[in-house]
């Protein structure tokens, strides 16, 4: 079988030398690529899982060059090296590219119904715009053999401050199969999420939610190929909101309260739909042929109450569709010349998407009042070519990649007297080329110094860009693109695997967002497009060494810088901790005593970042203080499964997140302790 596209599930290895399919979609070993790859396989990220089923909190502690992520599950920071990042499931994008927006589309299945998670560090020219600092793609569940498997996980966790109202219940059940030709798995996942506490038992702002969620794989031999299908379906309803009074400031906790829920809340929901249908053959006309197709639908509906002791309840409801399908190939073309071994891909890709999201007035039979993005529609057109040669110890790759753009503001309930409105007609036309090139080199049988140039692009607030616009020909979905450079070692020796990369990346027009001026003094300000230039440098690392067959130990390290020009200073400012990550280290150990016991310990240190002088300072850019946090768990072999115990934030710190910090109007105290208790097999 030819090597899948990114998105079709890959066999499943501890080994980091096996095929990554994220990262050159015609499949390629870990040692082989030129650009920073982390691979987070099934038990790592149970481990993780175990500390904190956030799973953005889990994989900052397991991937160098990710963002802090803040607490909040609607405040998260998907970036990777100061940018962008395209988050995926099997493949399907589920960002909203359209407008940026909050991050619920990272919790839109179980984190149980992960496999394993191929992370693209960097920008690159096989996906196009949208992925500038790289590409997240979360892989489901299939079934890994002929015998019949059940998945089980059964665990609670709750808060050792206060108990009241933060208990936090998992639970999920998975089964699969390989048989004669085809395999199966089908998975299931509920949630009863609770609030969090501080350490002295304060509220932390969030809200409880309940979640229903459902995961499937169904792949079949067909003409000497084979077809599969997968597919995910997520369901959350919101709960009771918890939110600070408005008082906050830096160094200034002010009180979190539960405030009066929307009175329309029963209506609040955020659904999700995904599915893709894949078919890999081996030989098509000399080629290995990759294609796919997907389809995704998302609704949120917003019930939201923006509470602020001055003007008391702000209710506010909206709400958002976002449909998107698209389609996917990759011919693969293997030969030998001579000396040389050569691999050629390429391929054309589609995609549709859509975005319509109306302020509305539930208790006036939903009356539009205005919007946050009138109807856009807009279609990418692709090309791409990658070449690989292979010299024996030197490999050479480089590729191109040509996008079109096309797009439309619709119709959809158009009213010129509302606020907002924008007038229904095509967009401006435009399009994009972005290249890569890079090497890597055996400077033995087991290290690889690797590194080369590659370039990234985002278009995104096209949604805002559209609000209140008459001329739609004057909205042209420019590109914002950065050129991207990085140099890493890689290898193992004995039980030691390492990795160590250091990068720098430039934009001279990144899309960003800035608040309206027009709205000074409202509760509620929207955010509006912005270009501007930005520079951001660092490096990062990871290790892992099996000491014995008892001990374990494992690091994690970045540290990043970024600077944005301002335009009203006339010259470049730091970026602060809620956009990139300062000094950051994470080392872990897990020790395994006797047979069914396996104890784990980790720790994780965010440095100072005191970038700005007092001036800076008073006029509101933040320095942030230093964090150290530890994590701990006691596995027990019971069965054909674990029983476990864990303890995030194990010392009780009492902190602000770093990446909360840097935003500085975020600025509350993190949760305290908690534990989670639970259960995981598989028959």
């Amino acid at each position: 079988m030819a090597a899948p596209i990114a998105g079709a599930q890959a066999a499943e290895s501890s080994d980091r030398d096996e095929i990554i399919v994220t990262a050159t979609r015609s499949g390629t070993a870990l040692v082989d690529l030129a650009t920073s790859v982390s691979v987070v396989g099934e038990e790592e990220l149970s481990q993780q899982l175990d500390f904190n089923t956030n799973v953005m909190r889990a994989l900052e502690f397991a991937i160098p060059g990710l963002a802090p992520q803040r607490e909040s599950r609607s405040n998260c920071s998907p970036n990777i090296r100061g940018r962008q990042t395209s988050i995926q499931v099997n493949g399907i994008p589920v960002n909203e590219n359209i407008r940026q927006s909050t991050c619920d589309q990272m919790y839109q299945l179980s984190p149980f119904a992960i496999e394993r998670v191929e992370v693209l560090r960097g920008g690159t020219a096989l996906y196009g715009a949208g992925s500038p600092g790289g590409v997240i793609n979360f892989i489901t569940r299939r079934a890994k053999g002929r015998q019949l498997e059940v998945d089980v996980v059964a665990q609670t966790s709750f808060n050792t401050s206060k108990l009241d109202d933060t208990f936090t219940t998992d639970l999920y059940g998975g089964v699969g199969q390989k048989l004669d030709g085809w395999d199966y798995y089908v998975g299931a996942a509920y949630t009863d999420g609770g609030v969090e506490r501080t350490p002295n038992g304060g509220l932390v702002p969030g809200r409880e939610y309940e979640s229903v969620a459902f995961n499937g794989s169904l792949g079949v031999d067909l003409a000497g190929g084979e077809l599969r299908v997968t597919g995910t379906w997520y369901r959350e309803d919101k709960g009771q909101q918890y939110s600070a009074d408005g008082t906050q400031d830096i160094g200034n906790f002010a009180p979190v309260i539960p405030v009066d829920s929307h009175p329309q809340l029963d209506e609040g929901v955020m659904r999700s739909t995904t599915v893709a249908l894949f078919y890999d053959h081996p030989d098509v006309l000399g080629h290995s042929l990759s294609v796919s197709g997907y389809y995704q639908d998302q609704l949120y509906r917003q019930r939201d109450n923006f509470f602020d002791l001055t003007f008391g309840n702000d209710f506010f409801a909206s709400d958002s569709y976002h449909d998107r399908f698209g389609f996917r190939s990759t011919l693969v073309k293997k030969a030998n010349l001579g000396a040389v071994e050569f691999v050629g891909s390429y391929g054309f890709d589609y995609t549709y998407n859509s975005y319509y999201r109306p302020a509305i007035d539930p208790a006036a039979g939903d009356a539009i009042f205005g919007y946050v993005s009138p109807e856009v529609i807009f279609n990418t057109y692709a090309l791409f070519g990658q070449i690989e040669l292979d010299f024996g110890r030197l490999r050479l790759v480089g590729g191109a990649r040509q996008e079109w753009y096309r797009g439309e503001i619709g119709d959809r309930d158009f009213d010129p007297a509302i606020p907002g409105s924008a007038t229904p007609g095509d967009l401006g036309k435009s399009d994009l080329a972005l290249y890569n090139l890079g090497a890597v080199f055996d400077v033995t049988d087991a290290v690889q110094l690797y590194g080369g140039f590659s370039q990234g692009a985002e278009i995104a607030q096209l949604g805002r860009a559209a609000r209140g616009q008459s001329d739609p020909s004057l909205i042209t979905p420019e590109p914002a693109t950065s050129d991207q450079f990085e140099l890493g070692i890689r290898g193992r020796t004995g039980g030691l695997r390492f990795e160590v990369a250091g990068f720098r990346s430039t934009s001279d027009r990144a899309s960003l967002l800035q608040e309206d001026q027009s709205c000074a003094g409202e509760t509620l300000c929207p955010l509006v497009p912005l270009r501007a230039r930005q520079r951001f440098w660092g490096f990062e690392g990871s290790a892992d060494w099996q000491v014995s067959n008892q001990l374990d130990l494992a690091a994690v390290v970045t540290w990043q810088r970024g600077k944005i020009f301002d335009e009203g200073l006339g010259r470049f400012i730091e970026y602060s901790t809620d956009t990139v990550a300062p000094f950051r280290l994470t080392g872990s150990a897990s020790y395994r005593p006797i047979e069914p016991l396996s104890l784990s310990l980790q720790g994780t240190y965010y440095g100072a970042a005191d970038y700005y002088t007092a001036a800076e300072q008073a006029a509101g850019f933040v320095n942030t203080e230093s964090t150290f946090l530890m994590d701990a768990s006691i596995r027990y072999q019971l069965g054909k499964g674990e029983l476990f115990v864990a303890a995030s934030n194990l010392l009780d710190e009492k902190y602000v997140s770093v990446a909360d910090q840097g935003v500085g109007f975020f600025y509350y105290q993190a949760e305290g302790r908690r534990v989670t208790v639970g259960y995981k097999a598989r028959f």
